[in-house]
This record gives structure tokens, C-alpha cells and sequence, in this order.
């Protein structure tokens, strides 16, 4: 039901990821684009790119990334940043949490895949929720296939598809 749900407002769900760096001709691309097209909603990939970011500290760094998130959000969006230090969801739990969206005419998410440095204060700061895929260290390009899939597994459980097998 979530992402295809008919919402208050009569709108399609809108998810956006910011991200930095670029899949460029990745296998991990590849997987990513086929979970886009099973999705039932608009989902935007903006892939992020600082200019001049070499020689900075890393407080320095995180700064001007955080700026340039912030710069992206979308005004109105619900934004959900993910961070090691977030709350972990099992999939069903996370399921639920995007359908109550769906159910609020909540129609518009922003999630952010920060830089190697972390993610500034002022974003964490700005965050409806922090979100933690998992307590290891995952290298961010994955991060996107992996939240790509947990969107879809969300999809398909709201919507009763055998992908999540219970």
C-alpha cells in the first residue's frame, strides 16, 4: 500500500537521495537502476560533488558538506540522514514507518548519504530522524544499494509482495 497509496492530497510519493560522489560506470549502478524500476514512486538520485575539497581538515570538510546538503533539500521535505549513531529498524519496523508517511500525506522524503567524514552538526541538527542501516562501516556507494533495496523490501511489504519473506 505504501508508495502506490493513494494519499490525502491526491500525490505520489517523492523520494529523493543526496549523495556524494558518483556510481560512474560501477557495477554497483547496475543494481541500483533495477530496484528503480520494480519502485512504485519517484525517486531522484542527486549525487553531490564538492569543489576545492582537498587539503581541508575534516571538521572543515564536513562543514561545507553539510552546507551543500542543506542547499539541496527541497523545501517541505521530510529529511532522514543515515549515521552510525542512528536508530536501527528491523525491515518490517522500517515498512511501517514509510507507510505511517504515506498515511500522513507525508509525500516528500529527502534521505542523506553523507560524505566519508560523517555528517555536520547542522544536518544532524535538521533531521526529522537519524537512521542507522547498521553498526559496521559500509562503504557509501553500497549504502545506496542497500537503502535502495530496504525501500523496495518496504514496497513490497506494504503492498503483501512475496519479496519480504516473513
Amino acid at each position: 500500500m505504501i508508495f502506490n497509496l493513494k494519499l490525502k492530497t491526491q500525490k505520489i510519493m517523492k523520494l529523493t537521495i543526496l549523495a556524494f560522489g558518483d556510481f560512474g560506470r560501477s557495477p554497483e549502478k547496475l543494481i541500483y537502476d533495477d530496484f528503480i524500476k520494480r519502485m512504485k514512486c519517484k525517486i531522484i538520485l542527486k549525487e553531490l560533488h564538492l569543489k576545492n575539497s582537498k587539503n581541508i581538515s575534516s571538521n572543515d570538510l564536513k562543514a561545507r558538506e553539510g552546507e551543500l546538503i542543506l542547499s539541496n533539500i527541497e523545501h517541505g521535505s521530510t529529511l532522514i540522514v543515515l549515521d552510525e549513531k542512528g536508530k536501527e529498524f528491523t525491515s518490517v519496523e522500517f515498512a511501517k514507518l514509510m507507510h505511517n508517511y504515506a498515511l500522513n500525506a507525508i509525500s516528500n522524503l529527502t534521505f542523506v548519504i553523507g560524505g566519508a567524514d560523517g555528517l555536520s552538526s547542522k544536518v544532524l541538527e535538521k533531521a526529522n530522524i537519524v537512521l542507522s542501516l547498521s553498526k559496521m562501516t559500509i562503504p557509501h556507494i553500497l549504502v545506496r544499494i542497500f537503502l535502495i533495496e530496504q525501500l523496495y523490501r518496504a514496497q513490497s511489504i506494504n503492498s503483501n509482495h512475496p519479496y519480504h519473506r516473513y
